[in-house]
């Protein structure tokens, strides 16, 4: 008896599982729709794996950046945010 085919086998190549993953990650809020939108169609274009994996590397970075202000804002009630616009001026 053949083995049944699993419904959540991981992706055949390097390039596959890389794309699945920046495509996931295109979906966190720190990334806008129209930003969404070209990064996907770049990344389907794209057949760099080293390319790739920097793209993967930089969406991290933006959005490990984006949390980390944004749990800020949140500890300090916004009131942060607010100082430090009021301090350029």
């Amino acid at each position: 008896m053949p083995d049944k085919p699993s419904l959540f086998a991981a992706p055949v190549t390097e390039l596959e599982a890389l794309r699945a993953e920046l495509r996931c990650i295109l979906q966190h809020p720190a990334i806008a729709p129209a930003r969404q939108q070209v990064a996907a169609e770049q990344i389907c274009q794209c057949t760099e794996a080293a390319r790739l994996r920097h793209w993967l590397a930089l969406a991290v970075d933006e959005c490990g950046r984006w949390e980390e202000q944004t749990l800020a804002a949140e500890s300090c009630g916004g009131q942060c945010m607010m100082a430090g616009k009021l301090s350029r001026a």
